[in-house]
C-alpha cells in the first residue's frame, strides 16, 4: 500500500493506515463476491426512487424541459456527444416513460455500439452512458438490443483493462479510465450477462473500489479534501468519476462508501477556497488549467450528490454558482439537488484553511471579490501531473500579480520540449532554484522517464524510474515536501514548508520557508537555503505576466488593476535580474522553451521573472522579502528595518531602509556555513496602520508575531 502512493512522512503514513483499516472494513463485506441487487433500475438510482424523481422533475421544471430537449437532440459523434444524449434521452424516458425518448435512447445506444471509436477519454464515457441506459430502459429493451449492448460495453471495458490496468496508482484521474469500466460492466450486467467477464469485473471493480481508491483518495484528502493533480483534473477524471461510481455502488449493492470517504466530504471546501475572488476562477495548480471554472459539465455532475449525502449547504452554495449552461449537463440536478437544503455562502468559514497531506495552504483577506489571494505549498509528490514545485506561492488582488506559470501545453513534439524544460519545473514557479552545473535532469514529458538531457533550471528533482509515483519505495532521497508547521489567527495566517528533500541531496541540504500573511495586503517570506557548495548560485523566484519594473532593493508588478510591491531585506546588497519578454518567456539554462507556436501566450502563462541572488558566494543563505499588494506602505523610507541579535547601531540601506547590524557575530550552528547564522531575524514594519514585529527561527520552523495598534498592542503569538 504504501510502496503504491509513494509514502515516506510518518504523519502521512499515518493517515494512510486509518484511511486502510476504514478500508479493510468495507472489503470485508464488498469484496469479492459483493450482492447485487436483482433488478432493475439498479444504477444510480432504485425502483423507490421512481416517485422521487417525479417531484424532482416538478420542482426544477425549466431543467426538466432542458434536459427533455438534450434527451432528443441528433448527436454529434458516437462517443462524447453521443454518450451525452444518451443519458439525457435514457432518464427522460425513465422519469415520463414517454417513448419518444426510448426511441431516441435505443438509437443512441445503436450508434454507440456499432460505431464507437475507442479512445481512452471518450470511452469511459461512451461505456458509462449505455450502462445508464441498459440500466434504466431495461424493461423497454427487446432481447438482441440487450444483447448488442452487453456486448458493447464488455468490448468497451476489455480495451479499456487492456489499455489502462498497466498503471498501479489510484492517485489521479484514472479513476475514470480504470475504475469506471469494472465497476458499471459488472453493476450493470450482473444477473443478465452469462459471459465470465462479468463477474471478474464486478470482483476486481469491487477490489480497486475498497482496497484501493478509497484508502488512496482518504491518504490524498486527509480531512480536508483535495486531489494533487489541481482543480480541472479533479473535476473531470477525480472526484466526478468516484461521487458517481461510489453512488452507483451504494443504490446496486446498498453499501454506503461515501460514509468513510474525506476526498469526497471536504471537496466542495477545496473548491470553495481554492475560487479566486477577483474572477471567480480556480487558482491554477500543477497541469490543471488556466481558464477553468466551476462548470455545468463538471462541478454540477457532482457536487449536488455531495451536498446530499453529507448535507453540506457550502456544496449547496457551490453548486447553485455555476452557470447552467449545458443542456446535457442539467439531469444531476433533476437526480440530486435537494431542495430543502438550505445553501450557505462561505462568509461563516475561516479565511485560510490548510489541505493536508496535499501541503496547500489557501487563504484570502476576506470572502469579498475584492478580496487580496493566496496560496502556499509544500507537499508530497505522488502523480505524475504534478510539478516541481514545493515552497512555491503565488499571490492576487484584482487581478494576476504573483503568478504561477506552469501552463499545460503538452502533447506535440514542441510541447513536451516545453514541458520537460520549462513549465513543469521549478524555474517556472515562485520558489528558489540553487544551480550546480554538473547536475542532469530527465527530459521525458512524464515522471519516471530514465533518461536525462533536460535544461538544467537548478531546482527540484522528478522521480526515476522505479521511484515514480505509483511505485514509491519509503526512504528514496527524493520524496517529498512537507508543511512543518501552520497557524491561522484573525490578524495572520502563516505557513512553514520544508521543501529539502525535493532537491538533490549532492547539492542542497536544507530549504525551508517561512510564509506569512498579514491580512489585508501584507506578507512576510522569509527562506533559509544551505547548499553543499558556496558557488551553487541561489535564485529566490518572482513570476509575472508584465515587466516588473525594479528601483534598487524595491521591485514593483502592475497588472490590470493589480499592484505588487516586493521589498528585498535579505539578502544585502542583492544582485536582482529581470529575464523575460519577446524570445525569452521561457528562458532556462541559456535557451528559450516556449509553448506551441501556433496557440495564443495566455497572461497566465506569464512572460516575465525576477530572480534575486546574493552578491557573495556562501553555502548557507537568507532571504528575507516584505510583499504588499495594493498599497505604497513598505515603498516608504524607514517602513521595513531588519532586526539582528547584538545590533549596536543601525545602518542606512539602498532606498532609505534601515537594516540593523550585528556588533558581534553569532556562533555558526551550520556545517559548511561560510558566514555566521543568527538563530533568528526579524523585522520591524509599518503598514496598514499597524506596527509588526516578526522573528523566525533559523532553527526550525517557528516564529513570533508581535502586532500594535494606534500605541497598543493587539497581538503577541507565538506561531508554531
Amino acid at each position: 500500500m504504501f510502496e503504491y502512493i509513494g509514502l515516506t512522512h510518518p504523519t502521512l503514513v499515518l493517515a494512510c493506515v486509518t484511511a486502510l483499516c476504514i478500508s479493510r472494513a468495507g472489503a470485508a463485506a464488498g469484496a469479492p463476491d459483493t450482492p447485487v441487487l436483482p433488478g432493475h433500475p439498479r444504477l444510480l438510482v432504485t425502483p423507490g426512487d421512481m416517485p422521487y424523481l417525479q417531484r424532482q422533475a416538478a420542482a426544477y421544471p425549466e431543467e426538466w424541459k432542458r434536459v427533455q430537449e438534450a434527451a432528443l437532440r441528433p448527436a454529434r459523434d458516437a462517443g462524447y456527444d453521443s454518450a451525452r444524449v444518451l443519458t439525457n434521452a435514457a432518464l427522460a424516458y425513465l422519469i415520463s416513460r414517454d417513448d419518444r425518448y426510448l426511441t431516441s435512447a435505443v438509437a443512441d445506444a445503436e450508434n454507440i455500439c456499432r460505431k464507437h471509436e475507442f479512445n481512452q477519454y471518450a470511452s469511459p464515457e461512451a461505456l458509462f452512458a449505455l450502462a445508464l441506459a441498459y440500466d434504466w430502459c431495461y424493461p423497454a429493451l427487446t432481447a438482441p438490443q440487450r444483447e448488442e449492448i452487453q456486448q458493447a460495453i464488455l468490448r468497451i471495458a476489455d480495451y479499456l483493462r487492456d489499455r489502462i490496468w498497466r498503471h498501479s496508482d489510484f492517485n489521479n484521474h484514472f479513476v475514470l479510465e480504470k475504475v469506471w469500466p469494472s465497476v458499471y460492466a459488472g453493476l450493470a450486467l450482473h444477473g443478465d450477462c452469462v459471459d465470465p467477464r462479468v463477474d471478474e469485473y464486478l470482483r476486481t471493480g469491487s477490489d480497486y473500489l475498497h482496497n484501493n481508491l478509497l484508502p488512496a483518495a482518504n491518504l490524498m484528502a486527509g480531512n480536508t479534501g483535495g486531489q494533487f493533480e489541481g482543480y480541472s483534473y479533479d473535476s473531470w477524471g477525480y472526484m466526478r468519476p468516484m461521487a458517481f461510481v461510489f453512488e452507483a455502488w451504494r443504490t446496486a449493492t446498498g453499501e454506503d462508501l461515501f460514509a468513510s470517504c474525506t476526498a469526497a466530504r471536504y471537496n466542495a471546501l477545496w473548491n470553495i477556497y481554492g475560487a479566486r475572488p477577483f474572477d471567480g476562477k480556480l487558482e491554477h495548480f500543477d497541469d490543471a488549467g488556466l481558464q477553468h471554472h466551476w462548470s455545468a459539465s463538471n462541478e454540477t455532475a457532482f457536487i449536488y450528490l455531495l451536498a446530499r449525502h453529507y448535507r453540506d449547504q457550502h456544496a449547496q452554495w457551490m453548486g447553485d454558482q455555476i452557470e447552467r449552461r449545458y443542456d446535457s449537463a442539467l439531469w444531476p440536478i433533476i437526480r440530486w439537488r435537494d431542495p430543502e437544503l438550505t445553501p450557505q455562502a462561505p462568509t461563516d468559514l475561516p479565511t485560510a484553511r490548510r489541505f493536508e497531506p496535499l501541503g496547500w495552504v489557501l487563504m484570502r483577506s476576506s470572502w469579498e471579490s475584492d478580496a487580496t489571494f493566496a496560496s502556499f505549498q509544500c507537499g508530497p509528490f505522488i502523480t505524475g501531473h504534478q510539478h516541481l514545485d514545493n515552497n512555491a506561492f503565488t499571490i492576487h488582488k484584482h487581478s494576476l500579480l504573483a503568478i504561477d506559470p506552469g501552463v499545460n501545453a503538452y502533447g506535440e513534439e514542441t510541447g513536451d520540449h516545453y514541458r520537460a524544460n520549462y513549465y513543469s519545473r521549478t524555474i517556472a514557479h515562485n520558489s528558489v532554484t540553487v544551480y550546480d552545473p554538473s547536475e542532469t535532469f530527465l527530459d521525458g514529458p512524464w515522471a519516471g522517464d530514465d533518461h536525462v538531457g533536460a535544461a538544467n533550471d537548478g531546482g527540484q528533482v522528478r522521480m526515476r524510474g522505479a521511484e515514480r509515483a505509483g511505485e514509491f519505495k519509503p526512504g528514496s532521497p527524493f520524496p517529498v515536501g512537507v508543511i512543518a508547521a501552520y497557524a491561522h489567527g484573525d490578524l495572520y495566517t502563516y505557513a512553514v514548508g520544508d521543501a529539502t528533500r525535493s532537491y538533490s541531496p549532492a547539492k542542497l541540504t536544507l530549504f525551508r520557508r517561512h510564509f506569512l500573511f498579514l491580512p489585508p495586503d501584507l506578507f512576510v517570506v522569509f527562506d533559509q537555503v544551505v547548499s553543499t557548495n558556496p558557488s551553487f548560485r541561489k535564485a529566490w523566484i518572482l513570476h509575472s505576466v508584465n515587466e516588473p519594473a525594479v528601483e534598487g532593493a524595491l521591485a514593483t508588478i502592475t497588472s490590470g488593476d493589480g499592484r505588487l510591491v516586493s521589498l528585498t531585506v535579505l539578502p544585502k546588497n542583492p544582485i536582482i535580474t529581470k529575464i523575460g519578454g519577446p524570445g525569452k518567456e521561457c528562458w532556462v539554462d541559456g535557451g528559450n522553451w516556449p509553448s506551441l507556436e501556433e496557440r495564443e501566450w495566455p497572461p497566465e502563462a506569464g512572460a516575465w521573472r525576477l530572480e534575486v541572488s546574493p552578491s557573495e558566494p556562501a553555502n548557507e543563505d537568507l532571504f528575507l522579502h516584505v510583499l504588499q499588494v495594493g498599497g505604497d506602505d513598505i515603498a516608504r523610507p524607514d517602513a521595513v528595518s531588519l532586526m539582528e541579535p547584538g545590533a549596536q547601531h543601525a545602518v542606512p540601506a539602498v532606498h532609505g531602509y534601515r537594516r540593523l547590524q550585528p556588533a558581534v557575530s553569532q556562533p555558526d550552528t551550520n556545517v559548511g556555513a561560510q558566514h555566521a547564522t543568527p538563530p533568528r531575524v526579524g523585522l520591524r514594519m509599518r503598514a496598514q496602520g499597524r506596527e509588526y514585529r516578526v522573528t523566525f527561527s533559523t532553527a526550525g520552523p517557528s516564529a513570533h508575531l508581535e502586532i500594535a495598534q494606534n500605541g497598543e498592542k493587539v497581538l503577541d503569538q507565538k506561531l508554531p
